[in-house]
């Protein structure tokens, strides 16, 4: 087995296992957070959460440019070149901390009033919104250390950091919420963990490259220069993948209210399963794209576009299948209870959408590996500016679906955005890859669904008669097994899953502990 391949593998491996545990934790306390604060005050979590990432947007890009420059310093044993780069970064970030603070404390005020109504949630609001701004802009800052981790070749080591955290902090939030704890304490133990995640990277950082020294405020201009201007050309694409993610559950707070985003953000939480999934493969997408096209091996660049995509379709279809035909299932089988007014439509278009995005990924990211990110750009921004127009206007009507509508509108219209651009520039990663990749997920998808239907035919989909968490589990697993079953036997007919598929998993699955161990 190749070097690459063991570096993919573990880096997957490991993103695996952190992304599992992040999954679980938020699946476990949203039910939790519900029973405490009801729907209204799940509603303020999240829109507090959307509101501090905000912050993200005036990032120029710093933060997700690091990983170029720290991983060609470490590269070529580079301390002075290490060191301007995060330098740099870390004092950019701390500048725009400072602003984002200020800015949070003249007119946080003004929109917490709007956001929560009068009564205990807004009480709560002051300290849940400080606590998580505070998080968010901790987590900024520090950033520079995990890109020095990842520069390093050492994503199994941020996996293992990530994962603990995950845990340890859900397992708190968890004591919290069984205690009669509120908003504020976890707001609090975010921040606190947030906190203690952050030591963790940078004191990894310092054990990896020894000649680390962070001086934010005494790098060259050209340093800042030049890590503020690779920064700019990311950031658009970055800006509207924020926007796209917040503005949905704020302009639901603002416009039908509380009730309304808690709907819509439950729905968003089911639907992240998908991002569980699917993204499993993307973090190795755009550093082999780098390295492949600057050693101009188009047909090995073409072969990791169609794989990654193969893989990711494989992984998104039935998910996407089954979270669209049985939404009320799921989500019962989630929280115990009927599902509220608006999630069921919510969860539906919201699984198409992201289905549509994770399946593009391999190609939007193999596209900004090979040096033309303004595709991706120009896709993103449309589809954020889309949804932001079609959310404000659907959200008074129809609510939380009316949001999650405008969410599968902007996903439609970026991936047109972005195909349109790749034909022009690049026609080889798209004609190429795209078509041999999904062709034989056609008729297992088309089974697939048949398969769901007729199951649901024999076991009626949830409704209001079905009042508990293990009768909606029961409905749904046969379904999901049913699904799984068809669309895997039709896959192997077409030789679409084959030995090298198996390789792969059981490389992926011995990471942690034997594969990779000399990567």
């Amino acid at each position: 087995m190749s070097v690459e391949r063991r570096q993919a593998a573990r880096s997957v491996g490991w993103g695996a296992i952190e992304s599992a545990c992040g999954a679980l934790v938020g699946l476990c306390l949203t039910p939790l957070v519900i029973r405490a604060v009801g729907l209204e005050g799940l509603g303020l979590w999240a829109a507090c959460w959307s509101l501090a990432h905000t912050a993200n947007v005036a990032d120029c890009g710093v933060g997700a440019s690091y990983s170029r420059f720290t991983a060609r310093a470490i590269a070529a044993a580079d301390d002075v070149a290490l060191n301007a780069a995060v330098g740099a970064g870390i004092g950019f970030h701390l500048a725009l901390s400072v602003v984002v603070g200020l800015s949070a404390w003249a007119l946080g005020p003004r929109l917490l009033a709007t956001l929560a109504p009068p009564g205990a949630l807004a009480g709560e609001a002051p300290v849940a919104f400080a606590c998580v701004l505070a998080a968010v802009c901790l987590r900024l800052t520090t950033s520079g250390f995990r890109a020095v981790v990842a520069g390093a070749q050492r994503l199994d080591l941020l996996g293992r950091i990530g994962s603990a955290a995950s845990l340890l902090e859900g397992c708190v939030a968890a004591a919290i919420l069984w205690r009669g704890g509120s908003l504020s304490g976890l707001a609090i133990n975010a921040l606190s963990m947030a906190a203690l995640t952050s030591t963790a990277e940078g004191i990894a950082a310092a054990r990896l490259c020894p000649g680390l020294r962070i001086r934010p405020f005494a790098a060259r201009r050209s340093d800042w220069r030049e890590i503020l201007s690779f920064g700019a050309r990311l950031q658009a694409a970055r800006a509207g993948e924020i926007l796209a993610a917040h503005a949905p559950r704020l302009a639901l707070a603002w416009g039908p209210g509380l009730m309304a985003a808690g709907a819509y953000d439950l729905a968003a939480r089911a639907a992240g399963l998908l991002n569980l999934a699917g993204s499993l493969p993307l973090p190795v997408v755009q550093p082999l794209a780098s390295r492949l096209e600057a050693r101009q091996e188009r047909d090995r660049l073409r072969a990791l576009v169609r794989a990654a995509t193969r893989y990711v379709a494989l992984l998104v279809v039935p998910g996407a299948i089954l979270l669209i035909l049985r939404s009320a299932d799921v989500l019962q089988a989630w929280t115990g209870r009927a599902a509220p007014p608006g999630s069921v439509a919510s969860l539906r278009w919201l699984a198409a959408a992201l289905a549509v995005a994770l399946i593009l990924s391999p190609l939007r990211l193999a596209l900004r590996g090979a040096g033309l990110p303004g595709i991706e750009a120009s896709a993103a921004l449309g589809g954020a500016a889309l949804n932001l127009v079609l959310a404000m206007a659907l959200a008074p009507r129809l609510g939380a679906a009316g949001a999650a509508l405008a969410a599968f509108a902007a996903a439609i219209a970026a991936a047109i955005v972005l195909l349109a651009g790749a034909l022009r520039r690049a026609p080889d990663l798209v004609s190429g890859c795209l078509p041999p990749a999904l062709r034989p997920l056609l008729p297992a998808g088309g089974a697939g669904i048949l398969a769901v239907a007729a199951s649901g035919a024999l076991l009626p989909v949830a409704g209001p008669d079905l009042s508990g968490r293990f009768q909606a589990i029961a409905r749904l697993a046969p379904a999901a097994a049913t699904l799984v079953a068809v669309m895997l036997a039709l896959l192997v007919l077409q030789r679409a899953v084959g030995r090298d598929d198996l390789a792969l998993l059981r490389d992926a699955l011995l990471l942690p502990g034997r594969a990779g161990g000399g990567a």
